[in-house]
């Protein structure tokens, strides 16, 4: 039961800084992580398996794992999750700042103009070009 209470200690934390949509993907991972067997290899680094006995290599200074989601996504995977719990890291400083609640509110803090399907003719008009802009 001591790993148990390894992982409930790493997670505890009083203030969530991350958004509530990767807060829920952190959580999800670390429940898959639960029961993988975790090797130190050395400084940062560990091998993980997986229930099926599938390895994969963890390095947790370079924030990647072997099956890519890691630095895909910039949220740990359940491997790197687990690698963490043994090493007695925090797991939410293995998130990317992109997806931290200060990181979102500094994207609406200031004014979001509309975008107009029109163009100015005072700016548009460069060489032959008549068209109206199209965003998708």
């Amino acid at each position: 039961m001591k790993w148990y209470a390894e992982r409930r200690d790493v997670t505890q934390h009083p203030n969530r800084m991350l958004t509530p949509r990767v807060t829920s993907i952190v959580e999800e991972n670390f429940e898959i992580s639960g029961g993988m067997l975790v090797c130190q290899i050395n400084a940062g680094e560990f091998d993980v398996k997986d229930k099926d006995g599938i390895s994969y290599h963890v390095n947790l200074h370079t924030k990647s794992c072997s099956c890519f989601s890691f630095q895909t996504l910039l949220i740990p995977c359940p491997h790197a999750i687990a690698a963490a719990i043994k090493e007695k890291s925090s797991i939410e400083s293995l998130v990317s700042n992109f997806y931290t609640m200060d990181t979102l509110v500094a994207a609406y803090a200031g004014n979001i103009l509309p975008i107009s399907s029109e163009v100015n003719p005072s700016i548009a008009g460069t060489e032959g070009e008549s068209e109206s802009i199209q965003i998708c």
